[in-house]
């Protein structure tokens, strides 16, 4: 996932503004912790509550109050007007 910073140029045909968008995971049914990101067997995505910084071996904490490598997880943002869950590329 690339991330960019505020000077970086938007990608052509990007809106300038994300407002609302909220960053959520759903824990690889490959994992090892895949059974921390079920309810009731079925599978569910965890808003991403905070981001340690570079360099931390676990850096995402969910809201079930873990923290989970980049390959454990897929990553979703909520869509503002549907509320439907976008997989993130």
């Amino acid at each position: 996932m690339k991330t960019t910073t505020e000077t970086d140029p938007a990608p052509e045909g990007a809106k300038t503004e994300a407002r609302g968008l909220v960053l959520y995971a759903v824990i690889r049914a490959s994992s090892k912790y895949a059974y921390q990101g079920r309810e009731g067997g079925r599978v569910v995505a965890m808003e991403v509550e905070e981001l340690e910084h570079e360099g931390s071996e676990y850096p995402f904490r969910l809201e079930n109050g873990n923290r989970y490598r980049r390959e454990d997880l897929t990553f979703y943002v909520r869509e503002e007007k549907t509320g439907r869950l976008v997989k993130l590329r």
